[in-house]
């Protein structure tokens, strides 16, 4: 697979403040967040397609789309079970899915992971940990 260059993917950043600039980091690939669900249709049957699209995609576009997704699920839930607290449900399962999320990604694109890995593996272990 041909993994798109990392700088179409990320936002250069050099400095703290760069980091903290939405218009650095957050604006410029919010055309990826409103292309996503029509690309996501385009590619359903094709995996390789899905692969390269979730590579070629800023993760944190690909966070925000599932959190999207997510958003009118707990609503609805929430009216029909007259419970408003339904998102209370997903707490502590959504640090490690979206670690993992990031972790998965840096892997794919071939960035070093260590680090990321140690924090999907304890945010995992505090999802599933249960104490007696």
């Amino acid at each position: 697979m041909l993994l798109p260059p990392l700088d179409v993917t990320l936002p250069a950043v050099k400095t703290l403040t760069d980091c903290a600039d939405f218009s650095t980091t957050v604006s410029p690939y919010f055309h990826q967040l409103q292309a996503l669900p029509q690309q996501i249709v385009h590619h359903l049957t094709d995996i390789e397609g899905l692969k390269a699209l979730y590579v070629s995609t800023n993760p944190l576009i690909t966070a925000l789309a599932f959190c999207l997704f997510l958003f009118p699920i707990v609503l609805v839930l929430s009216e029909i079970n007259k419970n408003y607290s339904q998102v209370d449900r997903l707490w502590s399962i959504l640090p490690a899915v979206y670690n993992g999320h990031y972790a998965l990604w840096a892997h794919m694109v071939g960035l070093p992971t260590k680090r990321l890995d140690h924090i999907m593996a304890v945010s995992f272990v505090w999802s599933v940990w249960e104490p007696q």
